[in-house]
């Protein structure tokens, strides 16, 4: 018993596709072959050839011999099968000379063609075939996609190939070591999906309450500054909004969090950056990353631009020309 190459999902699947009729040529194709065939001009032809092909016996007169031949002569035959083969062949089912190797009638080189695409109606050399091809055509895709999708996407995204390399990291600053051992030293303290409002007092306590949880005594300090409690009660919802004069207030109170307040806080984030004395410090950037603070850029209008000046922290005020008002609203 021959074993097959194809499983059982593939035998019913294929059963199914070709309700049960096997591989055959397109049905189409074959009704245009005999519609080509019985049109007034080439019915007449192809009878002629047939008929003419066909063997006579008959006895020789001379002779007495029986001599078995064809009705017309191999000549005639090879002519009329040529015909016209070279100036018009649609007009007698020729095929033209250059491609005599494939044989003398169209319709049937047509027909022997397409059975061949079809692996001569071998189930298993078609489906190889048809996998290599879907294969082929797979992989190339990757490519093909790939060469055309890099012309527009995330086009104005990486503006070099640093930035490409690292995500977009160099962007903010070139010392990547100083500045990746800051990020590692802050712990859990910035919260990556809240990256827009990273310096918000809010968006700071409501990362910590994430973390920890409700923290009594910054409560305590919040109310103290006059937070009303019904704000300070709702802070750990991560949807809640408040305005800027209430944040004005709780970076107030963050100022007043120190000593064992603060070193709670901090180990319960894992932070170890050094050098943190309040709250609020945990807002400032110049304190955060104090290894790499000098090196950070923002995005201008001429582009890439030093958002510190100087090792004491102070910010390029000219930046207040470039950037939107909300972004240095904190310097005025």
């Amino acid at each position: 018993m021959t074993t097959s190459v194809l499983t059982p999902l593939q035998l019913d699947a294929a059963a199914g596709l070709l309700q049960n009729q096997g591989l055959a040529v397109n049905a189409n194709l074959l009704a245009a072959i005999s519609s080509y065939e019985s049109t007034p001009l080439i019915a007449p032809f192809l009878s002629t050839l047939v008929q003419g092909s066909s063997n006579v016996t008959y006895t020789d007169p001379d002779t007495g011999n029986t001599v078995s031949t064809t009705i017309l002569s191999n000549s005639t035959i090879s002519a009329l099968e040529t015909l016209a083969a070279n100036s018009c062949s649609a007009l007698s089912d020729s095929v033209p000379t250059v491609y005599a190797s494939l044989g003398t009638q169209m319709t049937t080189v047509i027909v022997n063609e397409a059975e061949l695409d079809l692996c001569g109606g071998n189930a298993s050399k078609l489906s190889q075939a048809v996998n290599q091809a879907d294969a082929y055509a797979s992989q190339t895709s990757i490519f093909i996609n790939s060469a055309v999708n890099s012309q527009t996407y995330l086009g104005n995204t990486f503006t070099t190939m640093n930035n490409m390399i690292t995500g977009g990291v160099t962007s903010i600053s070139l010392a990547t070591p100083a500045f990746g051992q800051d990020l590692v030293n802050l712990g859990q303290l910035i919260n990556l999906n809240n990256l827009d409002n990273l310096g918000s007092p809010l968006a700071l306590i409501q990362q910590i309450y994430s973390i920890t949880g409700t923290i009594p005594v910054v409560s305590v300090y919040f109310v103290a500054v006059g937070i009303p409690s019904t704000i300070v009660l709702n802070l750990t919802d991560p949807t809640v909004s408040v305005t800027d004069a209430i944040q004005a207030l709780m970076y107030k109170a963050m100022t007043q969090i120190t000593g064992n307040n603060l070193d709670q806080i901090l180990a319960v984030m894992g932070v170890t950056t050094a050098g943190i004395s309040n709250m609020a410090d945990l807002l400032n950037p110049v304190r955060l990353f104090p290894n790499s603070f000098q090196t950070l850029t923002v995005p201008a209008k001429h582009g890439e631009r030093a958002i510190y000046v100087n090792s004491s922290g102070s910010v390029d005020t000219t930046l207040t020309t470039e950037l939107p008002p909300y972004v240095m609203s904190s310097l005025v």
